[in-house]
């Protein structure tokens, strides 16, 4: 099996680390700038509660930065582990045009995102959606001391697997399997991840309008409008797709079981989720405004009232962003 993934930040490197070991030969396609860093390979450290954490090395792997090199090469699967705003751009239809009849596995969680994939010329043949499941961040973490040195922790859910749908998704369920990555089949993933990525993006929102704490968010009115965002944006979503919204959906849209959720993820989650919530997602800011802004001009085409989506969107709602940060 020859795979390609593209990218090597918190998920590539997770991806590609265990795609090696079910005996994939791997190849990383990054920007020129951090080509030098990724030849070098990585430290991963697999976090589980109760157990310090050792490096793993994930080394051993072909490293390129350009389309040509791409070309140059065959491959059976190719993992797209940018994020949603990573897609744009013309590299994705060089890479897709590159790739020949290669299975594009789509790691994003955005509806949208299949419709980009296809604009890019990936046919429905060849496409694969997968959703995310895991967690994985760049440690140390601020005030974590447990790391011997600088690299990539991540941490499986337990019965969490990454469900994958597509015409070609069972050989990349096997490709990860193999590997000791859980992985499993779906039967529409885009559909699965639809309503979770409507209740996820509102209530990061007014996560950030909270001061990235959780428990100014449980106490507050910030989560009180996300909840009223996170069920604009349900029916945004079930309007747009056509789909009804899940029983799951409607109970997570609910404060007194996110507050639950919120505790009980405190206390057996093997990361301080506080600290991880605010790195991670300052960092992916761009695709949490995406989804805001899609969110948005989906409920003008449909007529959707939606204030409190307006309301967090706000320039006035949020802190100004960190030098930076697009």
């Amino acid at each position: 099996m020859r795979v390609l993934v593209v990218g090597a930040g918190a998920v590539g490197q997770v991806y590609g680390r265990h795609l090696q070991l079910g005996g994939a030969e791997v190849t990383c396609f990054v920007r020129d700038k951090y080509r030098a860093a990724a030849e070098r390979g990585f430290d991963l450290y697999v976090l589980r509660r109760g157990r310090a954490p050792s490096p793993v090395r994930f080394e051993g792997f072909e490293v390129v930065s350009r389309i040509d090199e791409v070309a140059a090469r065959q491959f059976d699967q190719v993992y797209l582990t940018v994020s949603s705003a990573g897609l744009t751009g013309p590299w994705l239809a060089e890479l897709i045009a590159a790739t020949g009849d290669a299975t594009i596995v789509a790691l994003q969680p955005g509806d949208d995102d299949r419709t980009v994939l296809r604009a890019a010329g990936v046919p429905d043949a060849r496409l694969v959606s997968g959703m995310l499941t895991l967690v994985s961040y760049a440690a140390p973490l601020p005030g974590e001391t447990r790391f011997p040195r600088p690299g990539m922790a991540y941490w499986f859910p337990p019965l969490a697997p990454s469900p994958m749908s597509g015409p070609r998704a069972g050989a990349a369920v096997a490709a990860l399997r193999a590997g000791h990555l859980p992985a499993k089949r779906h039967r529409d993933v885009p559909r699965a991840a639809a309503f979770p990525s409507a209740i996820l993006m509102p209530l990061l929102v007014a996560l950030e309008r909270a001061g990235w704490s959780l428990a100014a968010l449980a106490r507050g009115d910030a989560l009180a409008l996300g909840v009223r965002g996170a069920r604009e944006a349900l029916t945004i979503t079930a309007a747009s797709t056509g789909r009804r919204i899940s029983l799951g959906a409607r109970l997570m849209a609910r404060p007194r079981v996110l507050r639950l959720a919120l505790a009980l993820a405190r206390r057996f989650m093997p990361f301080p989720l506080e600290v991880y919530l605010h790195e991670h997602f300052t960092k992916v800011r761009a695709q949490t405004s995406l989804f805001m802004t899609t969110y948005l001009a989906k409920a003008r085409l449909a007529g959707l009232a939606v204030p409190a989506l307006e309301q967090l969107t706000s320039p006035a709602a949020l802190p100004a962003p960190p030098p930076g940060d697009t």
